[in-house]
Order: structure tokens, then sequence, then C-alpha cells
């Protein structure tokens, strides 16, 4: 994001601390599409994820006064938006247990993929875990940082890293497997 972005983007914040509806409005507009892909990978169904996104904006308009740093707006809607997609995975009885005490594998940079292979990826994150699907996005198509995943999951930073890596991996097979069924 760039300097300028970040700067509308702090003053359309404190705008909305303010009661300002119109800039709720424009916030709401930055961050709905990508914040409805995000909980889309995490959730399954069109009709869940719409759900996600509203209990995540309203969520949102009642705790804006509570936001410490501007800064940390972005970071701080996703892990309201995880919180609400894992909250309901919890009442479907669909959760699962992930590991913190998973030792990291040596980090690798990670690879570039042309754009060509886009329709493929997004098939391949369809068919991975929902906690594979959330690491990849953040990381990859949000582009936040390791630090930034961390936060939103509340863990380690090795286990992020860790995360990331098995994730990969899974996609990898998936997009494997896919393509060798079409071969």
């Amino acid at each position: 994001m760039s300097t300028n972005d970040s700067l509308e983007e702090s003053v359309l914040i404190l705008r909305c601390r303010v009661g300002d509806r119109d800039a709720l409005a424009e916030l709401i507009g930055r961050f709905s599409g990508r914040l409805r892909y995000f909980i889309s990978q995490l959730s399954g169904s069109p009709e869940t994820t719409e759900d996600i996104l509203q209990d995540t904006w309203l969520m949102v308009i009642r705790k804006m006064h509570t936001l410490r740093k501007v800064e940390s707006f972005r970071t701080w809607l996703y892990r309201i938006a995880r919180n609400f997609a894992y909250q309901r995975h919890r009442d479907e009885r669909k959760s699962c247990e992930l590991r913190d005490d998973v030792e990291h594998p040596d980090e690798q940079p990670d690879e570039a993929l042309s754009p060509a292979d886009a329709a493929r990826i997004h098939d391949g994150l369809k068919r991975l875990h929902p906690a594979h699907r959330e690491v990849l996005v953040m990381r990859f198509l949000e582009e936040m940082t390791y630090e930034q995943v961390a936060e939103i999951l509340n863990c380690k930073l090795n286990t992020v890293k860790s995360r990331i890596h098995y994730a990969k991996l899974a996609l990898r097979k998936e997009m494997e497997a896919k393509n060798g069924k079409n071969r």
C-alpha cells in the first residue's frame, strides 16, 4: 500500500470514529471486496460469507472507538472477520485444532506465480483446508507481512512461517493433482 493510500485510509478511519457516515461508506467500499474473498475462503458458502461480512462490519462500527492505532485497522478488521468465521465453524462443529509447537522449516523465498495460473490457484485454494487457505490469502493476496498474519492469528511468528510453508506445499500438491488429471 502506498503512503498516500495509507494516509487516506487513516483519515477515513478518524472520520469514522467521529461518526462520519460518508467516511464509513467509503471505508466499507474500499475493503468489502477483498474482505469478502478472504471470508469466502474460510466459510465455504456464499450465504455464510455474506452473514460473516455483515457481522464484521457491524462489529467494526460498534468497536471502532476501541481501535488503539489507526495504522492497525486492516489487521484489526481481518482479525474480527476471522474470529466470526471460526466462530461460525465452531457453531457448526467444523473447527479444527492447529498446533503452535511445530518448528518452521528453513525459510525459502516466496515463489513468483504467473497471472495465467490465477484461476488454477483460486481453484486449488477452494480445495485446501480452511487454515491453509487463510494464511495463503492473507500473505499473498492481501500482501500482509508475517507479523501482521501472526497478529491476526494470535500466534508466534515461527508458527505463521510453518503454516505458510505447509499451506504452499498443500496448494502445490492440489494443483499438481488437478493438473495430472487434466493430462
